[in-house]
């Protein structure tokens, strides 16, 4: 379910060259895979969601509504219910399927909320709410084996350069791309991040569906970046001879760094991954 996203591409991508036999369930209009069983539509359309579950043993739901932090403030209650009735949807059709596996992909951004201080970004309220359906989906239907792998940042080629909904790692690219001789950086660029590379996540949810180990996996790379390190890093990898200024007016953020029990280890350093991902929009975008 979300097969024509960022993470639903790569992860097809990845089960195809394992001659697995795929049914596709995507709102892309023009998505096709060679030899795959193609359904476009909406995941809240139930006729078009039980014809999508027929003969299916193992289903990734890795859909999601998400624009920016902007947009996700701006509009809580459109990505909150964009996010969980979809989801409350498909599993009243899911508990009913002939499934073995279920694996819904989360966002380690659910860490920074508590019942005490949800927050106000209605994308994060969502995923949140949606871990706690899929925990109570596992306690009824036992028949089923239910896992949650809830995933820090994730980057790589074939992520979203969309200047309107990229995320930090496109967009700092974008930036580097169109600066001729200073780039800002917002405060003093201390926070520390961490994330995980496209193909390292598709490996931890392939490994996630075939484990029996875990109902939840947090999955990213422990190694952690400021934005400074992160910023000059892409400068170095662009070639391109940039002075970094700050804008002190801007805030540092507060950053929490995460501790991860990957169903396997990720292969794949910032460095390289970064990389990949700008040969990637050189290329592409």
């Amino acid at each position: 379910m979300g097969a024509g996203g960022f993470v639903g591409r790569a992860l097809t991508q990845q089960l195809a060259k394992q001659g697995q036999r795929l049914t596709l369930l995507t709102h892309e209009p023009q998505f096709k895979v060679a030899g795959a069983r193609v359904l476009h539509g909406d995941i809240a359309n139930a006729t078009l969601s039980r014809k999508a579950l027929r003969g299916v043993d193992v289903v990734y739901y890795v859909a999601g509504y998400k624009r920016n932090i902007e947009a996700h403030t701006r509009q809580p209650y459109d990505f909150f219910a964009g996010n969980v009735e979809p989801l409350l949807r498909f599993l009243d059709i899911l508990r009913s399927s002939k499934v073995k596996t279920f694996v819904y992909l989360s966002s380690t951004l659910v860490t920074y909320h508590t019942l005490d201080n949800v927050g106000d970004d209605g994308y994060v309220l969502g995923k949140y709410a949606n871990e706690l359906a899929v925990q109570a989906f596992a306690q009824q239907v036992k028949k089923m084996k239910v896992t949650i792998v809830r995933s820090t940042a994730i980057y790589g080629p074939g992520d979203n350069f969309q200047p309107s909904s990229a995320n930090f790692i496109p967009a700092i690219i974008q930036r580097v791309d169109a600066s001729r001789e200073t780039l800002t950086v917002w405060g003093r660029g201390v926070r520390k991040l961490q994330f995980i590379y496209i193909d390292d996540l598709v490996a931890n949810l392939l490994a996630a569906a075939r484990s029996s180990q875990a109902l939840l996996y947090a999955v990213g790379n422990a190694e952690a970046k400021s934005v400074l390190q992160i910023v000059r890093l892409l400068v170095d990898l662009s070639g391109k001879k940039l002075t970094i200024v700050h804008d002190l007016s801007k805030p540092d953020k507060t950053t929490k760094l995460l501790k991860f029990n990957n169903a396997v280890a990720p292969r794949v350093n910032l460095r390289k991954g970064l990389q990949a991902t700008l040969d990637y929009y050189h290329t592409h975008v």
